[in-house]
């Protein structure tokens, strides 16, 4: 505000000039009137002038970064009430600009000076996460540049704690400037700020040092928000060209949508921040003249100790196929199989000895060759196949049992007589709640001594043989 410029706070800090101004609070250039030295004023907004939770909260961010104490931290030195009623909180050291202002005026910053800003950055953010304050609303606003004498740009970072855009009033409400830098869980609303969330916002942040533009830009906030949490940002490579091929990585690591693939701590970035610098530093060893022939005779020995490696990897690996293809003796052939039509199962069912479960009779033996899933019918010759049972004709008298009376074949003396009666297919029994079951006629009755064999079925007179005639009796 223009009408804060010259004015006394508190009576010894008069403000200079505005630095930044936020929805929150205003930063101003001051100076430090009792002691004649240049310090850093911070104001609550004169719209949330009389609000008694914005003013507690403003305190509360004060006493919270008075907690840190880290040299990368703005920190605070006084803080209270000024007699026309407005909060202030005095910090130590001059600040030059915020980092946006920085990025607006030169575009995309050397990589060696990005990775230097976000080196101490993080170092600021890593030394309130370990007492539990967690920044929230990281941004190039909140990241303000310090000048040395030998030009060397000092961090400094401000509004630990500030609300950010998802958590002070409606989101929609807010620019879309305000949630270039939010983590997608935040935007999703899934989650409130914690270490990772500070990552990825510094991931973001040192994209746009590299790029000159933020990962994730719109015209509305719905459109930052949507791109935080679905899209990838574009390949720094569409940016600028003269990039180390190993930075990238490590800012995509940090800007993972999963919480859990980005860096955990500040000083797992930091790590990989500094390790981006040994692929070139042994690039470089490798071009020199002087090491040609140690890097020579080096990969020499790597590629013999790898050879040996994968030849004692083979030789222990192989396989004797006469052991492993060892055939199972109590194994079963495998037949293919075929849509089942029921036609070769009935046939196997009624051929005795071709079950397992159905031995078969006297004087018969098994079929070698058995109806398949082949399609192979040896019966369609015409001619019993090797093996096969004799067919034999029906024969006798047809027996109805009355299931009500005694049956004819029961003997007085209790005996048991089976007899062979060929089933008569034309025949329906009774209905009655215990069925008599039909005599098989494959099935051999048991001889018993005091039953009496049944007439014998005719049999078609045999053919005559040569030396049979009628003066055969003579």
């Amino acid at each position: 505000m223009a009408e804060m410029i010259g004015k006394t706070i508190a009576e010894k800090f008069r403000i200079d000039e505005l630095i930044k101004r936020s929805r929150v609070s205003e930063l101003y250039r001051a100076t430090h009137l009792l002691i004649d030295k240049p310090v850093t004023v911070k104001l609550l907004s004169e719209t949330l002038k009389g609000d008694n939770a914005a003013t507690e909260q403003f305190f509360k961010e004060a006493r919270e970064t008075a907690r840190i104490g880290h040299s990368n931290v703005l920190n605070i030195i006084d803080f209270g009430t000024d007699t026309d009623g407005t909060p202030f909180a005095v910090c130590d050291g001059p600040v030059a600009e915020t980092l946006r202002s920085v990025i607006l005026r030169d575009g995309a910053l050397p990589a060696d000076v990005a990775v230097d800003i976000t080196r101490q950055t993080a170092l600021a953010l890593g030394s309130g996460h370990e007492i539990g304050v967690v920044h929230g609303g990281l941004s190039t606003e909140s990241i303000l540049l310090v000048q040395d004498q030998d030009g060397r740009l000092n961090v400094k970072v401000t509004d630990f704690r500030t609300p950010n855009a998802m958590m002070n009033g409606d989101p929609l409400d807010a620019a879309p400037e305000d949630l270039l830098y939010l983590a997608p869980e935040i935007c999703s609303g899934a989650d409130l700020p914690d270490v990772r969330s500070d990552i990825y916002s510094l991931g973001a942040i040192l994209y746009e040092m590299l790029a000159g533009t933020p990962p994730f830009v719109g015209e509305k906030p719905t459109d930052v928000m949507l791109k935080h949490i679905e899209e990838a940002p574009a390949p720094l490579v569409a940016f600028r060209s003269d990039l180390p091929p190993e930075l990238e990585p490590v800012i995509l690591k940090a800007l993972a949508k999963d919480p859990a693939m980005r860096q955990q701590t500040m000083q797992e970035l930091i790590d990989d921040l500094e390790r981006k610098a040994e692929p070139q530093a042994a690039a470089a060893a490798a071009q020199s003249g002087g090491d040609f022939w140690k890097t020579a005779f080096m990969v020499l020995i790597g590629t013999g100790v790898l050879a040996a490696a994968l030849i004692y990897a083979t030789s222990v690996k192989q396989t004797d196929p006469a052991t492993v293809l060892m055939p199972d003796a109590n194994g079963l052939p495998v037949q293919p199989i075929n849509p089942a039509t029921g036609f070769e199962e009935q046939q196997l069912a009624v051929m005795p000895g071709a079950m397992p479960d159905y031995p078969a009779g006297p004087g018969q033996t098994a079929a070698d060759t058995l109806p398949g899933g082949d399609g192979y019918n040896p019966w369609a010759t015409g001619v019993p196949p090797p093996g096969a049972p004799t067919y034999v004709p029906p024969g006798g008298p047809v027996v109805v049992i009355d299931p009500n009376n005694p049956s004819q074949f029961m003997p007085p003396d209790g005996g048991v007589i089976l007899v062979p009666v060929p089933a008569n297919v034309n025949t329906k029994p009774s209905p009655s709640p215990t069925r008599t079951p039909a005599a098989n006629a494959n099935t051999a009755p048991a001889p018993t001594p005091a039953a009496t064999p049944p007439p014998p079925a005719p049999k078609p007179d045999p053919k005559p043989s040569p030396g049979d005639g009628e003066g055969a009796d003579g």
